[in-house]
């Protein structure tokens, strides 16, 4: 075998696999050992070493390599991070859940599988587009018997035909191709790609070669007949494209096969993985490509963390909406610029601490431990619902509309998940209340166990110290100004009673 920038390749290419993803395998396993001894590191800083070095490592094989990977390899490779996120111990959020994007209510941790997959799809993408240049492109033709690969691409019957081998470069390509149309839910949109030239279900191209003519002319696949989601008329096409008063007869043949079987795929692809697709194969679009390929991959995944707001529905007893929800998670990252309380505020939301109700399992009973009498304690009661507590939330609500001069409604909903309506709020105003608000629920959390409530003078200390971190942050990226605008109602807020807010 022989090694060239950092990738071995064997006589054998059954064992290309193997003698590459094997020595990594052991590499991670190591250094996801000796990490995970390091005392100090949060969940998120362990989420930020996957994707800062563990991802990195991976993703360079995945595009050198075009091989297939076994699904029980990802297994092993999600169960390997998950032990060290969790330090060995129970999951307390779902791995999934944790792979969604931090807007949708995760934490963006790098799904492997997704990468692969989008990593695999870059090389095809870069032959498909037409303002890509490469000397492998060149080596490994954009034609397969003189049919574009783009063309091939949806159109399974014209594929069989050319009998394309499956241990080939491009044979990898289609297989890749395939599988993640599977997993994206493609189907029907990518026949949106096909071209008139070409299409196994265009009768008039099989006895009519003018429509190979029109390749020149920049007419491919029927998408390239679409301008904004219509298709173009005759004169449009004459002026842009240069086709003839003799195409008007094709042109029909062609508007009306699209118009017959992808009118509706169009609409669909527009906000699909096609849409994504389509819009890198165009020129001036190949930057960034794994990047935008795995975005698309999650977003037709339809990930989401609905089942995490039905058990806030269900305890509140409300019903929160989609876009309520989604603010509600936004939030959570826009309350500081520390990643240790944007981690905490995230963590509530998620129902990351463990209330009585779920101790009950290990015979601990699932009284309040505040003393309060009351029995099954879930997070709506812990964090809002207990008598011992409502006294801190009352005065709480009194001191927030007093600073920012508005009313807003005692509920939980609003003051501790902070769905509230801000549409009226000024940017700064709205980073002043997520900071807090998260101030509030770490003066809970703080007192976890312990009977007594926490105060108002613990939340001011609290805010305090976010204040002071805020205040060397801001100051590293000579942005003050803009941090005395966001704390600015806050401080001549407590000025009387505390002095050193400065």
């Amino acid at each position: 075998s022989i090694k060239y920038l950092g990738v071995t390749l064997p006589r054998d290419l059954s064992k290309l696999f193997d003698i590459n993803y094997g020595p990594l395998n052991l590499k991670i396993k190591s250094d996801l050992h000796r990490w995970n001894v390091i005392p100090f590191l949060s969940l998120n800083s362990r989420i930020e070493s996957i994707r800062m070095n563990i991802l990195p490592q991976l993703l360079y094989l995945f595009q050198c390599l075009p091989v297939k990977i076994p699904p029980k390899q990802f297994l092993e490779w999600d169960r390997l991070i998950a032990r060290y996120l969790w330090q060995g111990k129970k999951a307390r959020i779902k791995f999934r859940t944790l792979q969604l994007k931090k807007e949708k209510g995760g934490m963006g941790l790098p799904c492997l599988k997704d990468y692969y997959h989008a990593a695999q799809l870059r090389p095809l993408v870069c032959l498909c587009s037409p303002s890509y240049t490469a000397a492998w492109k060149e080596i490994e033709g954009t034609t397969i018997k003189g049919i574009p690969i783009t063309a091939l691409l949806s159109d399974y019957k014209l594929r069989e035909e050319q009998q394309i081998p499956e241990n080939s470069i491009t044979g990898s390509f289609f297989m890749s191709w395939q599988e993640l149309a599977k997993t994206c839910g493609v189907g029907d949109t990518s026949k949106i790609m096909r071209w008139c030239a070409y299409d196994s279900d265009f009768a008039p191209n099989k006895i009519d070669n003018r429509f190979k003519l029109w390749i020149s002319k920049g007419l491919t696949s029927y998408h390239s007949f679409v301008h904004k989601g219509i298709f173009q008329s005759f004169e449009t096409l004459k002026k842009n494209h240069g086709l003839g008063k003799d195409d008007f007869f094709r042109y029909l043949q062609v508007r009306h096969y699209f118009n017959r079987n992808f009118k509706e795929v169009l609409r669909k692809s527009e906000s699909s993985f096609m849409g994504v697709f389509l819009s890198l194969i165009k020129p001036r679009s190949d930057s960034r490509i794994i990047s935008k390929l795995y975005n698309a991959i999650q977003l037709s995944k339809h990930g989401n963390t609905e089942y995490i707001k039905k058990k806030w529905e269900k305890e509140m007893k409300i019903i929160i909406s989609q876009e309520g929800w989604e603010e509600i998670c936004q939030l959570q990252w826009v309350s500081t610029r520390s990643n240790t309380w944007r981690e905490f505020c995230w963590k509530n939301i998620v129902r990351f601490f463990v209330t009585p109700i779920q101790r009950r399992y290990k015979n601990n009973g699932d009284a309040c431990w505040r003393l309060c009498g009351s029995k099954g304690a879930d997070h709506f009661h812990v964090f809002w619902d207990c008598q011992v507590i409502k006294p801190y939330w009352e005065e709480f609500h009194k001191h927030i509309e007093n600073i920012f001069n508005v009313s807003i409604p005692f509920k939980c909903e609003t003051l501790y998940l902070g769905n509230l309506q801000m549409d009226t709020w000024t940017t700064k105003d709205k980073k002043l209340l997520a900071i807090l608000l998260a101030a509030s629920k770490k003066a809970i959390t703080r007192k976890w166990l312990k009977p007594d409530p926490p105060t108002i003078n613990e939340w001011i200390e609290i805010v305090f110290q976010i204040y002071v971190m805020e205040k060397i942050s801001f100051s590293l990226q000579i942005e003050l100004g803009t941090f005395y605008k966001i704390w600015t109602k806050w401080t001549e807020y407590v000025k009387p009673i505390r002095s050193d807010f400065t």
